[in-house]
C-alpha cells in the first residue's frame, strides 16, 4: 500500500508538470552540450543583471554539485536533462534515478507559489529588484552562442524552480504561445551601455557617502530587451532612520547626468567640507533627492548654483580683504603704541636700577641724589631716538592680490580655487585679530608695569628734596614694587559633555539606567510604571473620566475572565505573583535567567467585583506612585528622545517617548503622514526608562541588566515648557511586500525642554 501511494505521488508530480517519462518530448531530448566560458573575475552568486526571459530560450542543464559550487565545477560536469530522463541507456540509469529522486522531494505547492510569484513579477519589477528566493534560478547566459541555460544543481534540497520551467516549457510547446520569467542571469557583469563597471563602483561610492550605507546596482531588461539601471539601498535620512529606495534610469544620457551631480558634490563636500554640506532625502517616489540649504539639486541647475557660489565668494573675498586692511592698519598702531610702552617703561626701568645700584655705597648715593636729573634727561634722549628708530624699522605686511576670472559658467576646480582663495584670506584676518588680541594684552600688562615703575620712582622723588631725607630712605630695605602687571584671567577647562550615540551607547548606558533604577525604585514603584507601558497610559493620564474608566475596567474584566479560566476561583489567587517555578529558565538577549514577566492584571488585582470607584482608587494610588518615582529616577546622561504617531503632543500628560525612533515608527508604520518630536533630555532630569526591571519581577535576582525589550521611556510633559527649536521633514519608503511600496512624509519637531519653576 505504502509502495503505491509513493507511485502515485511521483505519478501525480508527473501529471501536474505534464511529462510522460514513456514518450519524453523532443525538445528535452537535445544533447549538445552549450559553448560556454565562465569568467575568474567575476564574482560568484553575486546577481548585477535582471530579465525577463523567454521560457522557450532557456536550455535545461543538471550538475552533480551544489549550489556553492563554483561555476567552473558545476558547468565542468553538467550534463543535459536528456541523460536523466533517459532510462534506456546504461550510463544513464543513475542520473535517470537522480530525477526520480528530485521529483519525490519537490512539493507542488512549491511550484505552485512560484508560479504565483512570476505572475505578479509578470506585471512589474519588485521596488528593490531581487526577490525572495531569487538564488534558486541558476540561470547563465552564453555569449557564444546568444543562449540561456539553467543549471540545475542535483545536490540541492530545493527543485521548485527546476520543475515549474519544466512544466512551462512543455506547456509552451502545446499552446504555442511565449511567456517570460523574471529571473537574475548568474556569473553575469555590467554591459556598460550607460556606465562602465569603474564609473557604476564610483557612483555607489559617491551614494553611500551621502547615504551612509552601500547600495547596489541593477541592469534591468525588459520584455523587449530595454534596459534600465536601477540603484537601490538604505539611506540614513534622520539620525539613525533608514529608508529604503530605489534610483531608475531608461537612459544614457539621464545616468551620465546623475553620476556627473553627484561626482561634483561628493568632490565638492570632501574637499570643501566647512563650506558645503549636502544632504539627502527620500522623496515622494522612493527616489533620492540632494539638498543644498533648502534646495533640490540637479544637474541642471547645479551651473547656475556654481555661479552663485562663484558671486558669494568672490564678494565675501572682498569683503574681508577690506576688514583685513582695516585689521593691518590696526594692527600696526598698536605696534607703535606697544613699542612706545616698552620704551617708556625701559626708561622707568633703567632709572630704577641706576638708583639701585647707586643705593649700595655712599658715593653712589651722593651721585644719584646731585645727578638724578642729568641722568634721567640722558636716558629720555637715547630712548626717543630708539622709539623713532624702531617704528620706522616695522615690517609692513603686504596683502595678496587674488585674481577672480569671469565666465558665464564655473567649473567645479574655479569653485574649489576661489575657496582655497577665501580660506587664506579668512586666515590672514583670524591671524590680525589673533595679533591685536595679543598686543592689547601686551600693552595692558606694560602700562601696569609702568603705572608700578611711577609709583616707586615717586616714592624716590619724595625724598630727594634734601640729602638726609634721601640718605634715610635709600638705607631702608628694597621693596618690590615692579610688580609683573594683572594676571590673566584663569580660563578654566568646561566640562566636556558625552553625546549619546544609539548604535554605539545604547547598551552600556542601558545596563546603567537598570542599574541605578533597581537601587532607587522598590517593587510597588516598578510595578506601577509598569501599568504605564501598557495601554492604561491613556487612562492613568485622564482618571476622572468615568466612561473611560468604565470601559477599561470591562475590558480588564474580559482579559481576566479569559486568564482565569485556569483557576477555580475568582476572588482569589493562590499563586499571587509567582506564575511559573523558578526551575524554568528563560533567555533574555542572549543572556539566561528565571524571572517572570509583569502581569497587569494581577498587580491591579482585577476581579468581577471590582466596581468603578475601586478601580479608579487604584488607578489614582498609581498614578501617585508613578509621579514619586519620577522624582526619584533621572537621566544619568544627556540623551534625545522621540515621539511617533498622528497626532500632538498632550503637554499636560505623561507620555511614553523612545530612544530609538525607528522602534516608535514602526509602530506607526501604515499611517500616511506622521509627526516625529524630539526632546532634549539634559543629564539629571526626572525620567524613568522602561528597563528589563520594569518588566520583570526579579525575585530571584536573575535578570540581566538592560533595556532589551523596549528602548521607551516616560515623562511628565506636564512638569515642563517645551520651547521648539527647529523643524524638518523627511520621508521613509513603506514596503509592504516585494512589488507595494509607498512614502509616508515625516514631519520632525525638535524642542528643548525647560522646567516650569525655572521660569516662575
Amino acid at each position: 500500500m505504502t509502495k503505491n501511494t509513493k507511485e502515485d505521488t511521483v505519478l501525480s508530480k508527473l501529471e501536474y508538470i505534464g511529462l510522460n517519462l514513456a514518450k519524453i518530448p523532443a525538445f528535452l531530448k537535445q544533447t549538445k552540450k552549450i559553448d560556454y566560458r565562465p569568467s575568474k573575475n567575476i564574482e560568484e552568486n553575486k546577481y548585477r543583471v535582471y530579465r525577463y526571459i523567454p521560457i522557450s530560450k532557456i536550455r535545461i542543464l543538471l550538475t552533480p554539485c551544489n549550489r556553492l559550487n563554483t561555476i567552473i565545477e558545476k558547468y565542468k560536469q553538467a550534463k543535459s536533462i536528456a541523460d536523466y530522463l533517459d532510462s534506456k541507456q546504461e550510463e544513464n540509469i543513475i542520473n535517470y534515478a537522480t530525477f526520480l529522486k528530485m521529483l519525490k522531494q519537490v512539493n507542488l505547492s512549491e511550484i505552485e507559489d512560484l508560479e504565483s510569484k512570476q505572475k505578479e513579477l509578470k506585471k512589474q519589477v519588485p521596488f528593490l529588484v531581487k526577490f525572495n528566493s531569487n538564488y534558486l534560478w541558476q540561470i547563465y547566459y552564453s555569449d557564444i552562442e546568444d543562449t540561456y541555460f539553467m543549471l540545475v544543481p542535483t545536490e540541492d534540497l530545493d527543485y521548485a524552480a527546476f520543475f515549474y520551467l519544466l512544466k512551462k516549457q512543455i506547456e509552451l510547446k502545446k499552446s504555442k504561445k511565449e511567456e517570460f520569467i523574471y529571473v537574475p542571469i548568474s556569473h553575469e557583469e555590467y554591459s556598460g551601455e550607460y556606465l562602465k563597471s569603474s564609473q557604476i563602483l564610483d557612483l555607489e561610492k559617491y551614494i553611500c557617502f551621502f547615504a551612509k550605507d552601500w547600495p547596489i546596482t541593477y541592469e534591468v531588461y525588459d520584455k523587449e530587451g530595454n534596459m534600465s539601471l536601477q540603484i537601490v539601498g538604505k539611506a540614513h535620512v534622520y539620525e539613525n532612520i533608514q529608508s529604503e529606495y530605489k534610483i531608475k534610469f531608461q537612459d544614457k544620457e539621464e545616468v551620465e547626468k546623475f553620476y556627473k551631480l553627484l561626482k561634483a558634490l561628493f568632490i565638492l563636500n570632501t574637499e570643501m567640507p566647512h563650506y558645503y554640506k549636502f544632504k539627502l532625502k527620500v522623496n515622494y517616489l522612493g527616489g533620492l533627492d540632494f539638498i543644498y540649504g533648502k534646495k533640490k539639486i540637479t544637474y541642471d541647475s547645479l551651473m547656475e548654483l556654481l555661479v552663485k557660489e562663484y558671486e558669494n565668494m568672490k564678494n565675501q573675498i572682498n569683503t574681508e580683504l577690506e576688514n583685513s586692511k582695516r585689521l593691518q592698519i590696526n594692527l600696526e598702531k598698536l605696534k607703535k603704541e606697544g613699542l612706545k610702552k616698552e620704551q617708556e617703561y625701559f626708561i622707568k626701568e633703567k632709572q630704577i636700577a641706576t638708583y639701585l645700584e647707586c643705593k649700595k655705597t655712599f658715593f653712589g648715593k651722593v651721585k644719584y641724589f646731585f645727578k638724578s636729573k642729568k641722568i634721567q634727561k640722558e636716558l629720555d634722549k637715547n630712548v626717543q631716538e630708539d622709539i623713532k628708530q624702531n617704528v620706522e624699522e616695522l615690517p609692513k605686511e603686504e596683502t595678496k592680490e587674488i585674481e577672480f576670472i569671469q565666465k558665464e559658467y564655473y567649473t567645479i576646480e574655479d569653485i574649489i580655487k576661489i575657496c582655497k582663495d577665501l580660506d587664506e584670506v579668512l586666515q590672514n584676518v583670524k591671524n590680525f585679530k589673533l595679533d591685536i588680541e595679543a598686543q592689547e594684552r601686551k600693552i595692558k600688562a606694560i602700562s601696569k608695569k609702568i603705572e608700578n615703575a611711577t609709583l616707586y620712582i615717586e616714592e624716590i622723588d619724595k625724598h630727594e628734596k634734601n640729602i638726609f631725607e634721601f640718605w634715610k630712605f635709600a638705607n631702608k630695605d628694597e621693596q618690590n614694587l615692579l610688580q609683573e602687571g594683572t594676571k590673566e584671567d584663569q580660563i578654566q577647562d568646561n566640562k566636556l559633555e558625552k553625546v549619546f550615540d544609539y548604535n554605539e551607547d545604547f547598551k552600556e548606558i542601558g545596563n546603567l539606567i537598570d542599574k541605578k533604577q533597581r537601587n532607587n525604585l522598590n517593587n510597588k514603584e516598578t510595578d506601577a510604571i509598569f501599568i504605564a507601558t501598557t495601554e492604561l497610559l491613556k487612562v492613568l493620564n485622564d482618571c476622572d473620566n468615568k466612561d473611560l474608566l468604565e470601559e477599561s475596567l470591562k475590558e480588564l474584566k474580559k482579559q481576566a475572565e479569559e486568564e482565569r479560566i485556569l483557576f477555580n476561583t475568582e476572588n482569589f489567587d493562590l499563586f499571587g505573583n509567582v506564575v511559573g517555578d523558578n526551575t524554568k529558565i528563560q533567555v533574555l538577549s542572549g543572556k539566561k535567567h528565571r524571572e517572570n514577566m509583569k502581569d497587569k492584571l494581577k498587580i491591579l488585582d482585577v476581579t468581577k467585583n471590582l466596581n468603578l470607584e475601586e478601580y479608579q482608587d487604584k488607578m489614582l494610588d498609581i498614578l501617585n506612585i508613578i509621579y514619586e518615582a519620577i522624582d526619584k529616577s533621572s537621566s544619568p546622561i544627556s540623551v534625545p528622545i522621540y515621539y511617533v504617531g498622528d497626532k500632538d503632543l498632550e503637554e499636560n500628560a505623561m507620555q511614553v517617548f523612545c530612544i530609538n525612533p525607528e522602534e516608535m515608527l514602526k509602530e506607526n508604520i501604515n499611517e500616511k503622514e506622521l509627526n516625529l518630536y524630539k526632546l532634549d533630555i539634559k543629564e539629571n532630569m526626572p525620567i524613568v526608562y522602561f528597563t528589563n526591571s520594569i518588566y520583570y519581577d526579579n525575585n530571584n535576582k536573575t535578570l540581566p541588566l538592560g533595556m532589551d525589550i523596549k528602548s521607551k521611556c516616560l515623562i511628565k510633559l506636564s512638569d515642563y515648557e517645551t520651547i521648539l527649536k527647529e523643524k524638518d521633514e523627511f520621508r521613509v519608503t513603506n514596503i509592504k511586500d516585494e512589488l507595494k511600496v509607498n512614502t509616508i512624509k515625516i514631519n520632525v519637531y525638535e524642542y528643548d525642554l525647560r522646567k516650569k519653576e525655572e521660569n516662575d
